[in-house]
């Protein structure tokens, strides 16, 4: 059937993403949005926007009703659903077509099929296609036990309803299994609203090897060679490239005919993405089929020429595939980084806040709808932006990419960034070594991974929070001397007892002489660390949503973004990093003790278990409150052996991050009591 208008039945980035292939293609296009979504930017880059429901936005664009009516109301005769929310729902999809509409996509029936992992799996065996051994359809915890006992520890536990990481547990031995089947089945079913759980061998060091194919009604079926996306957290990823380092032309060719022969048998049509897990042994597996567009579709596009998005519209308008296998060609190296909005060293904890500065080098790809001033809600998946280079070889993309990072500017909420510069630059990702157990076997507090702010950026918080800045505005800068302020690195992971820093400003033959004396969190004196620098050449120029302070220090100049979030708060771009800085008062940098017994919710959520109850005796590490923030579930645990003196939350309440969960008191406070 051929349309003239298309809906996009998504937000963000990747309404953003399919509007601007439509467009291109001459279609009329149409957004939709929630209450929270009102002023986002792909409502204004649609021809028409249509207002489909109140906040929270989750809610809302999984409303197949409001969409479909969404529809009747623009005009819009086809639905793209983007890839999350409702892309992957079979309901959904007949519904479309029950409406006369075109649903851009493949149809219900193998949706459903290949929805559920356990049938999908089934339905692959019977195609001849390789299933890494394991059982399905377990439902509860005696059936789950069995199935582990026959398949052999290490297994690991998946949502048979759906993937992206949600519902999947890897158990080691007997006594884990029963509580990771739990957070399994509870994962799963607020995910995905099933709690069937399949359980599998897990395969270790192996790497997670996906296939593009691209299908058509009229029989022709073809692969796009393979994306690796084997650097994950939480069994989600972070980072994906094309082609593999670990596949040559010949596995190649024998992992694409079985993509093909698997979509030939069921029917498939339209783009889609079989998974699997490659081993050791170069023997490959298949995992699950993603029936949607990938968010990692950028690099596929960015080796082979192709627009996905166009080759979907063309197949759901009936027309028949323009190319052959032989045309399809891999030219160069691509590379896709996930920019979230997580603390990497505090266990990838989702962060939310306000974006205060945001700017994306010109030369790559950054597919995103972020901007400088948009709030970062709890209620969707953590990633806000994708950075995609491309380049003649593998050395030469990840170069560009690493470089692209330093370039980036996120100011105002934790993000990923650095820590995604740094996987770039490691010594294995480099080598081309990356198994999916690659971040699990990292030490991340160690050197490589945690970088300490440089003396630039130290000296611009001094300079900024110290008020020197603005002086230096005013008049020369002999007239700055003579300042001095506390300052604390709130970055990510240093928490209330990062190292508190006193910093003196002194004129100077040479311009502003900088001394800062670190000192450790509770100590009067003792001085543990003490640098002096020079410091001239300042520059400030402000910008949208943010400033650039150019400031040399002995000598070298560099410019560096700034964003002042209060008048005592400043983030710092350090390169690839963003720092944190607050200026304390006389007795906060004297460092004071938070007490040992207070848990503090450690990122925005909802409480949706609490464990435990005033009065209860705990031990340490005993899990008390489960928080869930960004489609991600943590059980907070006791800080301390003692016990529950106060419960300052409920079941169903929403907590902004370091907003008080509960009180112990410890054995050791009893003691010194």
């Amino acid at each position: 059937m051929r349309f003239d208008t298309l809906l996009v039945a998504n937000r963000g980035e990747i309404a953003l993403r399919i509007l601007r292939t439509a467009r291109r293609m001459g279609l009329r296009t149409v957004a939709v949005y929630s209450d929270a979504d009102a002023h986002s930017p792909h409502v204004r880059a649609a021809d028409l926007a249509v207002h489909i429901g109140p906040a929270p936005a989750d809610q809302s664009y999984r409303n197949g009703a409001a969409l479909i009516e969404a529809c009747r109301r623009s005009g819009a005769q086809a639905i793209h659903p983007g890839y999350g929310f409702l892309s992957e729902n079979a309901e959904f999809a007949q519904a479309v077509a029950d409406a006369g509409l075109v649903f851009v996509g493949p149809t219900a029936r193998v949706i459903a099929l290949m929805g559920n992992k356990a049938q999908a799996k089934q339905a692959m065996q019977a195609a001849g296609v390789p299933t890494v051994p394991g059982e399905q359809g377990c439902a509860t915890q005696e059936q789950v036990a069995a199935a582990a006992r026959r398949i052999g520890f290490p297994v690991i536990l998946k949502a048979a309803a759906g993937g992206g990481g949600r519902g999947m547990r890897v158990v080691r031995e007997a006594g884990e299994l029963a509580e990771m089947f739990r957070q399994a089945q509870s994962e799963a079913a607020g995910a995905f609203g099933s709690d069937e759980i399949i359980i599998e061998r897990a395969i270790e060091r192996g790497r997670h090897i996906e296939v593009q194919v691209l299908c058509d009604e009229h029989g022709r079926c073809l692969h796009l060679g393979e994306r690796d996306c084997s650097t994950q957290r939480r069994f989600q990823k972070l980072i994906e490239e094309a082609p593999s380092p670990a596949v040559d032309a010949k596995l190649r060719e024998a992992m694409g005919q079985v993509a093909r022969q698997a979509c030939e048998a069921i029917g498939y049509t339209g783009v889609g993405t079989l998974e699997f897990l490659l081993d050791e042994d170069k023997r490959f597996y298949f995992m699950e089929m993603n029936t949607r567009l990938q968010v990692e579709h950028g690099v596929t596009e960015l080796v082979t020429g192709l627009d996905l998005v166009e080759q979907q519209i063309r197949v759901a308008q009936s027309e028949a595939l323009a190319l052959r296998q032989q045309d399809v060609q891999l030219k160069g190296h691509a590379i896709e980084l996930r920019l979230c909005a997580e603390d990497p060293w505090a266990g990838f904890l989702p962060q939310v806040g306000t974006v205060g500065d945001w700017q994306a080098p010109a030369d790559i790809r950054t597919d995103s709808a972020l901007q400088s001033g948009m709030a970062i809600s709890p209620f969707y998946d953590s990633m806000v932006a994708k950075l995609m280079a491309w380049g003649e070889s593998r050395a030469a993309c990840i170069a560009q990419l690493a470089q692209a990072c330093e370039r980036t500017t996120a100011l105002g909420v934790r993000t990923n960034q650095g820590f995604l510069a740094r996987c770039l630059r490691h010594p294995r990702f480099a080598a081309g070594q990356v198994t999916t157990d690659f971040l699990a076997q990292e030490d991340l507090q160690q050197p490589f991974w945690r970088r300490a702010p440089s003396a630039h950026a130290l000296a611009a918080a001094a300079l900024v929070l110290g008020g020197a800045v603005k002086a230096s505005m005013a008049g020369p800068e002999e007239r700055l001397g003579g300042r001095s302020l506390w300052l604390r690195d709130a970055t990510a992971g240093a928490g209330a007892e990062g190292r508190a820093v006193q910093c003196t400003l002194a004129s100077g033959a040479a311009g502003l002489a900088l001394q800062c004396s670190e000192r450790a969190p509770g100590k009067v004196a003792a001085d543990v660390q003490v640098a002096s620098w020079q410091v001239g050449h300042l520059r400030w120029a402000g910008g949208e949503g943010g400033a650039r302070l150019g400031l040399s220090v002995d000598g070298i100049y560099r410019e560096l973004a700034c964003w002042q979030e209060t008048a005592a708060r400043l983030w710092v771009q350090d390169g690839a990093d963003a720092f944190v800085f607050e200026r304390l008062g006389r007795f906060e940098a004297a460092g004071a003790r938070q007490a040992s017994g207070l848990l503090r919710a450690p990122m925005s959520g909802r409480v949706i278990a609490v464990l435990a109850s005033e009065g209860q005796e705990v031990a340490q590490g005993d899990p008390l409150v489960v928080i869930e923030s960004m489609k991600m579930e943590m059980p907070l645990a006791a800080p301390c052996a003692g016990r529950i003196a106060r419960l300052h939350v409920s079941e169903g309440q929403q907590l902004n991050a370091g907003q008080a969960v509960l009180e112990v008191d410890s054995e050791q406070d009893k003691e010194t009591s």
